[in-house]
């Protein structure tokens, strides 16, 4: 590739998820925790790259960029969060049990993808970037379990300052034991796709989870609340589900989900 003349990067490390009105041959950078997103607008073309290396300095013409080209040269590029493609097998460092009639709620972060759309005269996503490359596993049975992404983390029973970080979902979950036996919690296993997103002073918040336990072999029910937890209750939507809950299913998603 021969090498690329551009005006100066500008960085927009402060304020992540905009719509950034593209000027002529400008070419910029966007950083969302440990990826950085690199653009560049040439005539009627908008060219994206990523970068995970962490270095101070990158030659942006050895990365591997795409390109799109578009009718107009007037674009657009808007920036938006999204929860991950798959479901999330979250387990908690410490293992814990709740006995019967028990009920806490819990919080836990997860790493967000990055949404790029180009707006001309309409709206085009033209990539989705994980801002973490998680791990895949198994979760469930062979029969009727599904492949998720593993997330190894601490499960909160508060909030505090360090969970705080601009490139990750805190998600709340509300688990009661209904059963009569107690409950051991290793693996709790989030419908990531169903789940809003929301923001309160750059830190994101997905919808509240209500999670009961029945025991035995029953499944675990969960119902997705549709609005953030309490302690962000005035956070701002920002972002819809991949796969919205509808009513004419809700029986059978409730009946899907399972604790370990």
């Amino acid at each position: 590739m021969s090498k690329h003349v551009s005006k100066p990067v500008v960085d927009f490390e402060s304020d992540i998820w905009q719509s950034l009105e593209l000027k002529s041959e400008e070419s910029g950078k966007l950083v969302v925790g440990p990826v950085q997103i690199y653009y560049r607008h040439m005539l009627n073309e908008v060219w994206i790259a990523t970068d995970r290396s962490q270095l101070e300095k990158i030659d942006t013409d050895k990365l591997e960029w795409s390109r799109w080209a578009f009718r107009s040269n007037e674009i657009k590029l808007k920036i938006v969060p999204m929860m991950p493609d798959r479901q999330i097998t979250v387990r908690p460092d410490t293992p814990f049990r709740l006995t019967k009639g028990t009920s806490i709620r819990i919080y836990t972060r997860v790493p967000t993808w990055i949404a790029v759309y180009a707006i001309d005269d309409s709206l085009h996503k033209l990539v989705e970037i994980p801002t973490v490359i998680l791990s895949k596993t198994w979760f469930g049975d062979f029969i009727n379990g599904t492949l998720s992404y593993w997330l190894s983390t601490r499960a909160r029973r508060s909030i505090v300052s360090e969970m705080f970080q601009p490139h990750t979902v805190i998600c709340t979950l509300n688990i009661r034991n209904e059963s009569d036996e107690d409950l051991s919690i290793e693996k709790i296993n989030l419908l990531a796709e169903r789940l809003s997103i929301y923001i309160k002073d750059d830190q994101l918040w997905s919808d509240e989870m209500d999670v009961l336990y029945k025991g035995g072999d029953q499944h675990s029910e969960l119902t997705v609340k549709n609005t953030p937890p309490e302690y962000a209750s005035d956070a701002v939507f920002i972002s819809e589900p991949r796969n919205p809950v509808k009513k004419s299913f809700a029986e059978r998603i409730l009946r899907e989900i399972n604790i370990f």
